[in-house]
């Protein structure tokens, strides 16, 4: 796809607004794709309109959501340029926010799903990506889940890492997960402080990890800063170079949708001073961390404190390699430089 979506967007016209009664939509076509447009409505939403290759299957009841709605196999009117109307039968995909950071987002994920389902696709196909969709947006009607400097540390590990897929697969393998990072005998938490001094709360689970494995904490400062790494722009560089692996794209917008909810759009926008996460970033073993240690006493559970870590001995990227390979894969390599563009 030579243009992206938002900037298809950008360069549309909404339709006049004559007749309400009759969905109108002016569009303009998907590079490379036959069966996609990207349109407007009369009130300037964004939309995705996607032609199937097929008409069976059962009815798919319409979504409605707050920042999004969706209807299936709607007959619609199509103003491309200045040629004539056409009518045909698409699936809608609406943003019913006319806020410019939603529609952003909106246009990313309908990207993901695009590609996703290929061209010509399927009614079932198209239907089961969508609800997926959906389900990224319900989250985005909830409260936040975590801080977004802690977001941010996280993906600034990803965005750094030897091997961006492996960690992207690595990371938060479930909602219930003790640790950011699981692979193998490894488990990685990345801890982000916004002062300057390495003192980070840990679960009663995380500093008493399962036998066998090598616990690692991810310790970095990470401040706002005017003219830094936005947090849009770390979220678009791991989807591109992520772009072959579907799968982890959408749970890469899962996760940052369940993690920030309704904070989504301000959070976007927010600039990280990059250098000092560079230069802050440190490694230490969970099992050195100061913590409450064996077994709990009886009826007590979900065990928080905070500890800090000025004191112990971090660990080299090389010296965790040698411990397991893994770490090649999930850690930045000592040396390289990440330059983030405006």
């Amino acid at each position: 796809m030579d243009a992206g979506l938002d900037a298809i967007f950008e360069a549309i016209a909404p339709p006049p607004g004559d007749n309400p009664d009759k969905p109108l939509y002016a569009v303009m076509p998907v590079p490379d794709y036959e069966s996609y447009f990207v349109g407007k409505d009369r009130e300037s939403h964004a939309c995705l309109l996607v032609a199937t290759a097929d008409r069976a299957g059962r009815h798919q009841p319409p979504i409605r959501l707050e920042s999004l709605d969706v209807q299936f196999e709607l007959r619609c009117q199509l103003r491309k340029d200045r040629e004539p109307e056409r009518e045909g039968t698409f699936t809608v995909i609406r943003c019913r926010s006319l806020d410019r950071e939603t529609i952003r987002y909106f246009l990313s994920v309908c990207e993901t799903v695009l590609r996703m389902v290929g061209d010509k696709p399927a009614q079932r196909t198209v239907a089961s990506a969508v609800h997926r969709l959906a389900t990224i947006f319900q989250k985005l009607q909830k409260p936040p889940v975590r801080p977004v400097n802690g977001l941010f540390g996280e993906l600034y590990l990803i965005w750094r890492s030897g091997n961006l897929v492996r960690a992207l697969t690595a990371w938060r393998m479930d909602e219930t997960a003790r640790f950011d990072f699981s692979d193998g005998d490894v488990r990685l938490d990345v801890k982000a402080t916004g002062g300057r001094v390495r003192t980070h709360t840990f679960s009663y689970e995380q500093c008493n990890p399962p036998l066998n494995t090598i616990a690692i904490v991810a310790s970095l400062f990470v401040e706002r800063a005017p003219g830094g790494i936005v947090l849009r722009f770390l979220i678009d560089e791991i989807e591109s170079r992520a772009a072959a692996h579907i799968d982890l794209v959408f749970k890469l917008h899962e996760v940052v949708a369940a993690t920030l909810g309704a904070s989504l759009n301000d959070a976007l926008t927010m600039s990280f001073d990059v250098k000092l996460a560079d230069s802050s970033l440190r490694f230490f073993s969970l099992h050195d961390v100061p913590a409450i240690r064996g077994p709990l006493p009886a009826g007590i559970s979900d065990v928080h404190f905070r500890s800090d870590l000025s004191a112990l001995q971090a660990f080299s990227v090389e010296s965790l390699i040698d411990q397991d390979p893994i770490f090649w894969d999930l850690l930045p390599h000592e040396g390289e430089s990440y330059i983030a563009k405006p």
